[in-house]
């Protein structure tokens, strides 16, 4: 192993050594140039810290489609795509185009869940998902925890820190936000790590960790880091460190909801209303779950409900803010649709918080400019599958049986031929009609939330969270993003700001 180490490193440092005087040898006409023995990979050392820009890049000038070669003699290749048909064809295609090995290797955290499965599995845990997120009970109590949540965390946070106008990271802000709302509608529990103490969030450096290893598990040969993983050194080391913290938390979130559910059986029954949570259902064996299964499972499908519930809709907002923050005009208008079509009530005060969240719906420009957020950013910027048998796109290409798949999500939302010249611009407005209705684009052009029977279950869901929290925020505060940060996303599995988003809070009423 040690051998293969010293192989690797070798070609690593010679290949850095040399891109300052090959650089103009790299590419060809803007598209990788295919070394022997190295293939593309000057190209990627070149681009390391901006890979989701220059696989876009690549899409655009390959017509959406492009076959990556890595290393010789290593799984490292892979063909990646924007093309909206291929996209379609990949994701509907769900006997031939699996998560499959390649995908457990860099999620295997995630065990058995939904998010891992393929096949009978997966339908039957969607079944589950869709259930519980449809299900009257949720509704009711995520419109209730989320009313109390920002009334009395997010605004007491605010309060605080723009009364001592501190600078503030809002990605940790939303990310705590989102963790606690799912945790009480997931586990029954409230870790209250939204609150002005701003105490240790371990999931979520968990998850920030394991991540951002997947994403390097897919891009360099299987044995460097399953060296590392020996050797516990880097990345690996702190995945490995990731997965304890899981186990841990979820260990304690099944302990202490079980206690509950044994303590209110013995003072005569539970309350429903309160003890209703994606725990307690596998734990009681309801409908929506059906028999209680495994601890193992339980704590599988846990860790994806958290992770859903949380990362995907707070680290949005976060770059929503950050666009609506260059964006003053887009900001105004928001706020026009707020007091034009909101019931409003008055919280501590003098600030204005919405008392019914049927209405948002109403908010059709914000409803844009979010859609709009996603487009350019969204939070899963790649999709991975595996071929199972040859195959032909519809562009052509041949996919050889065992061919990794990459959906490149993020280029999607920069292709001039789908989105227009214009394609770079945080523009609401391409996404409401003539009759100032939401436009609704084809999930095959705009797959932030994938497309076919993979689609997310939780988008009703996600709309609903990012909606109450930021219409709540722009209508109370201005929020100013500090000068001369880099803003840029981590080399992560998801789209996450590398080092977070700082900015000051500060109230628009006195």
């Amino acid at each position: 192993m040690m051998a293969v180490l010293f192989v690797y490193l070798g070609f690593m440092v010679f290949g850095i050594i040399s891109l300052r005087f090959l650089y103009r040898f790299i590419d060809n006409n803007g598209l990788p140039r295919n070394w022997l023995f190295v293939g593309m990979i000057p190209t990627l050392l070149l681009n390391i810290r901006r890979p989701h820009d220059k696989v876009a890049q690549i899409l655009r000038r390959s017509n959406g489609t492009f076959f990556y070669r890595g290393l010789w003699f290593t799984n490292t290749s892979f063909l990646a795509t924007s093309d909206p048909e291929n996209v379609h064809h990949v994701l509907s295609s769900s006997s031939v185009y699996l998560k499959g090995p390649e995908w457990l290797k860099q999620f295997d955290i995630f065990g058995e869940a939904l998010f891992n499965s393929d096949g009978e599995a997966w339908k039957c845990h969607r079944r589950v998902f869709h259930a519980f997120l449809n299900h009257p009970q949720f509704r009711q109590s995520l419109s209730k925890v989320l009313h109390q949540r920002i009334e009395e965390a997010l605004v007491k946070v605010l309060e605080y820190v723009s009364g001592r106008e501190m600078v503030v990271n809002l990605q940790d802000l939303l990310l705590r936000h989102a963790f606690d709302i799912g945790c009480i509608t997931g586990v029954g529990f409230n870790p209250g790590l939204l609150s002005i103490e701003f105490p240790e969030n371990r999931f979520q450096k968990a998850m920030s960790d394991t991540l951002e290893a997947a994403f390097y598990r897919y891009v360099v040969p299987d044995s460097l880091w399953k060296l590392q993983s020996w050797l516990q050194i880097g990345k690996e080391k702190k995945r490995s460190d990731a997965w304890k913290a899981f186990d841990d938390l979820l260990r304690q979130f099944l302990s202490t909801q079980r206690h509950k559910s044994n303590k209110s059986v013995a003072s005569s029954g539970s309350n429903e209303e309160n003890d209703f949570n994606f725990l307690n259902c596998y734990l009681t064996g309801h409908e929506i779950t059906g028999p209680t299964p495994k601890d193992s499972l339980i704590r599988d499908n846990l860790i994806h409900f958290l992770f859903a519930s949380g990362d995907t809709y707070s680290l949005t907002l976060t770059w929503f803010f950050y666009l609506i923050s260059k964006a003053p005009m887009v900001e105004n208008k928001i706020r026009e649709e707020i007091k034009r079509h909101l019931s409003l009530k008055q919280v501590q005060g003098i600030l204005q918080m919405p008392s019914n969240y049927d209405e948002l719906s109403k908010l059709t420009y914000l409803h844009a400019a979010l859609c709009e957020t996603l487009r350019l950013y969204p939070p899963i910027p790649f999709e991975f599958r595996t071929c199972t048998k040859q195959d032909f796109l519809p562009s052509g290409h041949r996919v050889d049986q065992n061919t990794r798949i990459i959906i490149g999500i993020h280029a999607m939302g920069r292709m001039e031929s789908l989105w227009g010249e214009d394609c770079y611009e945080f523009k609401p407005e391409r996404w409401i009609s003539g009759d100032g209705k939401i436009k609704r684009e084809s999930p095959t052009k705009f797959s932030a939330f994938l497309v076919g029977p993979r689609i997310c279950p939780g988008k009703e869901v996600s709309f609903l969270l990012m909606k109450a929290t930021a219409t709540a925020i722009i209508h109370n505060y201005n929020v100013h993003v500090v000068e001369r940060q880099t803003i840029g996303p981590k080399n992560s599995a998801f789209y996450q700001m590398k080092k977070g988003l700082m900015v000051r809070v500060k109230k628009r009423w006195s």
